[in-house]
């Protein structure tokens, strides 16, 4: 067995083993790609017999500009430019739903796979999720570019870079998610697809509000149960409910849960971080096959004029700071200990 045929074989294993121990699969998606500029006054077309050469190796966050923005901004590149991955969908995992979400690319994008356009965004600074299960070719390799612009426009915020540089390129991280026909909606603009809401909190009592977003990838009803559970930060479980419900075909459907929390430990800032966590779980034929992890603080904040900033009852400091999201020679492309640094500091 050769090298390619085992890599294949252990990454197919650990596929599996993912499924099997959770709803879905979140993978990151970093590594492996290449970089283009397009030509000097013309974007590049993909059939043209330049296409397959000239590209850089790079690893996602990535930008164009991480020097040119910042010692020789007269040579400020702004404008089209191409990332290209090649990825390798299993046959195992025909059937399932897979999904790319972005982070962030600047300033508009576009998405193809397998030379098909599955989705567009405008803006550098949002996430946008999409869809590209059905145009990958299972058993065999895919082909996914993504053509990433910075020019100028006045449909996209902000409209020009003289007095705000926006930064080229998929400058933070990408994901790959992988699930079954029935979720916990993924596209819902790229949010985890569990909404948490509280009200009359104090320290008898608070009242929280989960709503999930659940999307049926199919054209036929589905039989399933929605559970949601509150555990605290110790992983002692505080509430639960479980509903069961035919979820409707091809498209988006919101559940609520209500649930009053007593003597609640509330999220106190520094003194007190104190976080619970609200776990809603997709449960088919008794086996869970989707499940989202969110954070919860408790807390009740308020301004009072001429007072100031009050948490959970008591005045509390509040301090602003300007923090750009660059760094020298990096520019926006910043990975996690970057952004530990600066808040550390």
């Amino acid at each position: 067995m050769n090298k390619r045929v085992l890599s294949l074989t252990l990454l197919l294993a650990c596929f599996s083993l993912m499924m099997q121990a959770e709803g879905r699969i979140v993978e990151s998606f970093n590594s492996g790609w290449v970089f283009k500029k397009a030509p000097a006054g013309k974007e590049l077309a993909v059939n043209a017999p330049k296409w397959e050469s000239g590209w850089t190796e790079v690893e996602i966050p990535h930008t164009w500009n991480a020097k040119d923005m910042q010692v020789q901004f007269d040579n400020f590149y702004e404008g089209p430019a191409y990332y290209k991955k090649h990825y390798f969908f299993p046959v195992e995992m025909e059937g399932k739903r897979v999904f790319l979400r972005f982070e962030g690319v600047g300033a508009v994008a576009e998405v193809y796979v397998n030379g098909s356009l599955v989705a567009t965004h405008k803006g550098a600074y949002s996430a946008f999720s999409c869809e590209i299960g059905t145009v990958l070719k299972p058993g065999a390799d895919n082909e996914i570019i993504v053509k990433a612009d910075n020019a100028s426009r006045p449909d996209v915020i902000p409209v020009n870079h003289v007095l705000f540089g926006v930064y080229g390129g998929m400058y933070r991280p990408v994901w790959l998610i992988v699930t079954d026909p029935y979720n916990i909606c993924v596209t819902d603009c790229a949010s985890s697809g569990v909404y948490i809401t509280q009200k009359n909190v104090s320290k008898k009592q608070a009242d929280v509000k989960v709503k999930v977003k659940l999307d049926n990838g199919t054209l036929q009803p589905a039989p399933l149960t929605l559970q949601n559970t509150i555990y605290d930060q110790e992983g002692k479980q505080v509430a639960t409910q479980s509903r069961s419900f035919d979820l409707a075909a091809q498209g988006v459907q919101s559940f609520e849960a209500d649930f009053k929390i007593k003597n609640p430990t509330l999220w106190q800032g520094r003194k007190n971080p104190y976080l619970y966590k609200v776990v809603s779980r997709l449960v088919r034929d008794g086996k869970v096959i989707d499940e989202v992890v969110q954070p919860l603080g408790l807390r009740k904040y308020e301004i009072v004029a001429g007072k100031g900033f009050y948490l959970n009852g008591e005045k509390y400091p509040m301090y602003g700071v300007t923090r750009h999201q660059d760094w020298w020679e990096l520019g926006s492309a910043l990975k996690n200990e970057n952004h530990d640094f600066d808040l550390a500091t």
